[in-house]
């Protein structure tokens, strides 16, 4: 999906470099949100173009968009996303090279919602032709990425873990192999008597064997040893 954006937008860049087509047809080609902001020093100074697809799940005007001024961001995205935005723009637009673009993902607020939604953004300069000359535009492209959410939850259940992993691992490394497959039978709801039964040892000693696991691993409830005994694939 990424890979078609971007094409799409080079594709435009080039067909409005070349007058092939106005700003208004550009923004029914894709279904995503297309602005063009005007430029002064290679500076953003305001939006002269938001196709219908952006507008209505914004909730919005192109007039609004511009009487909001810098409120436009503080209002429609992530607050902490933003200084990361601000200065990934900042470089792109400080190299003034329009033969690169710039990309990024983003959470936008839409109308009538209480959560963010995922999107990924183009960003790219671009010279429209003029009677006296050219003039240097910001086209932007934001999509959303449907699943995005789903993603990132996994990611951070995936940093989670691993941070678990490194917090528990000396713990991990003090069990013995037999202390290691008590728990995993432990885990999967095995009682004592069943434990002492499937490994051919005492209940007695399968009793000081839970002992010794709690005092090393220090998990007090079944959830806590569940987890331990997950993080370490012992189940």
């Amino acid at each position: 999906m990424n890979s078609q954006l971007d094409l799409q937008l080079y594709g435009i860049s080039k067909c409005l470099k070349r007058g092939e087509m106005h700003t208004p047809d550009f923004g029914e080609l894709v279904p995503a949100s297309v602005m063009l902001q005007d430029l002064e020093g290679f500076q953003p100074v305001g939006c002269s173009y938001m196709n219908n697809w952006g507008l209505e799940r914004l909730g919005t005007s192109l007039a609004e968009i511009n009487a909001l001024g810098g409120t436009y961001y503080e209002r429609y995205f992530d607050p902490k996303e933003l200084l990361a935005i601000f200065q990934g723009m900042g470089n792109y637009l400080a190299k003034g090279d329009f033969d690169q673009q710039y990309n990024f993902f983003q959470r936008v607020k839409l109308h009538g919602d209480s959560d963010y939604t995922w999107f990924y953004t183009v960003c790219k300069l671009i010279q429209l032709g003029k009677a006296d000359g050219v003039e240097s535009k910001l086209v932007l492209l934001s999509s959303p990425v449907v699943g995005m959410g789903n993603v990132i939850a996994r990611v951070t259940k995936a940093l989670d873990q691993d941070a678990y992993i490194r917090q528990h691992y000396r713990k991990f490394s003090e069990l013995t192999p037999r202390e290691k497959e008590i728990i995993a039978l432990l885990a999967n709801g095995r009682s004592s008597a069943e434990i002492a039964e499937q490994l051919f040892i005492a209940l007695h000693t399968v009793s000081t064997h839970r002992r010794n696991i709690i005092r090393k691993i220090e998990c007090r409830t079944f959830a806590e040893l569940l987890r331990f005994a997950m993080a370490f694939d012992l189940v």
